[in-house]
């Protein structure tokens, strides 16, 4: 059924064919929004596609006021919506057929190798001459140097000089293989805070026994899993996916199959990130509001498991031996979080149009 998408922007003009584009489905963001956008214009993002879900935070007002924003509307239930992407891929296919598609959050910003020299579109044109089609990204939690309850976040600053702190050890893996799983980039990203401190017991788990928990994850949520009785409690609930393919080129028909996942396409060997920034000192109220709402996947688990740990300890911080201060994408490089080729450093190196888009980098 066609998602009850309602655009109340009144700019009909601005169908996006061809343009380099945001999506995002946003709630009450509106602390995040100005440096969201401003970031992502000055990366190279030449109009987002907005679809709000019900904000009363002057959220919408907000977007209306931006001349490159197209804005839809919904009240419709976010759960039900496949957590949002059925709207993503609605307005995907309304504007982004013909152009480069980037799926973002409201609370995440898209890095790539040199991204403070090569900008979005000169980016897109590279993949395109490799015959690449996507880019896969690694999401990384950023924090602060202190209790969460303190990293005070003030609407328009940039959101890393609140949480400029990263964990230095993500790996990228190859997912057991299972006879029914998805082979299409058939990998995962493990590591971060979250799995650090909420998922302790998930650090060190072999591919085969996330493979299995993943299984019975899934089943507990099938209609047989309900039937035969399996309760959340006897199986736990499994650390966040933090894998993505967040940048897509356009095709008629081609969409993302999940939040996390798009259908099969050319990924290139260069990858990305997504630095997230969740944990900012509205953290407890938001997941307490999710919990509440009941419209994430897996019936909020993941927000629960927030909420009580934040119960027994107030004062929660995610410091620890292995913490980075992020300044450019040259820290994620170095880490090993992101990738880039020896090509790709060769096209970063060369001189590049003045008009370019840039990116400042953090100073210390």
């Amino acid at each position: 059924m066609e998602p009850r998408l309602a655009r109340i922007d009144g700019r009909q003009s601005q169908d996006g064919g061809g343009v380099i584009g945001a999506y995002l489905v946003v709630r009450n963001e509106g602390d995040r929004l100005p440096h969201l956008l401003d970031y992502h214009r000055r990366l190279g993002v030449e109009r987002f596609f907005v679809c709000d879900n019900g904000s009363d935070d002057g959220s919408t007002e907000f977007l209306l006021s931006q001349g490159d924003c197209v804005v839809y509307h919904t009240k419709d239930s976010f759960g039900e919506a496949g957590c949002g992407m059925n709207w993503i891929n609605a307005m995907v296919a309304r504007h982004g057929e013909s152009g480069w598609c980037l799926f973002i959050d409201a609370d995440e910003l898209l890095v790539y190798p040199h991204a403070e020299r090569v900008g979005l579109g000169q980016f897109c044109r590279y993949l395109e001459k490799s015959g690449h089609e996507g880019m896969f990204a690694t999401m990384v939690d950023m924090y602060a140097d202190g209790p969460v309850a303190d990293a005070v976040y003030i609407r328009g600053t940039p959101f890393v000089e609140t949480c400029p702190y990263f964990d230095a050890e993500y790996v990228v893996r190859r997912k057991a293989s299972l006879p029914f799983s998805n082979r299409f980039l058939d990998v995962e990203a493990v590591g971060g805070p979250r799995l650090r401190v909420f998922y302790p017991r998930y650090r060190r788990m072999s591919t085969w026994e996330m493979a299995v928990a993943r299984a019975m994850r899934n089943l507990r949520q099938h209609r047989l899993g309900k039937l035969i009785g399996m309760q959340r409690s006897s199986l736990g609930s499994l650390p966040p996916d933090i894998t993505k393919v967040p940048l897509m080129r356009g095709r008629p028909g081609r969409r993302w199959a999940t939040n996390h996942r798009t259908e099969p396409l050319a990924v290139a060997p260069v990858t990305g990130a997504l630095l997230h920034f969740k944990l900012f000192s509205t953290f407890d109220e938001k997941a307490r509001s999710e919990v509440s709402r009941g419209e994430h996947w897996d019936a909020g688990v993941e927000y629960r498991r927030y909420a009580a740990l934040h119960e027994t300890c107030e004062s929660v911080s995610f410091m620890y031996e292995n913490s980075r201060r992020y300044r450019s994408s040259a820290d994620l490089l170095m880490c090993g979080i992101i990738r880039s080729t020896e090509a790709f450093d060769r096209y970063a190196a060369a001189p590049v149009p003045a008009a370019r888009p840039r990116i400042v980098s953090v100073n210390p």
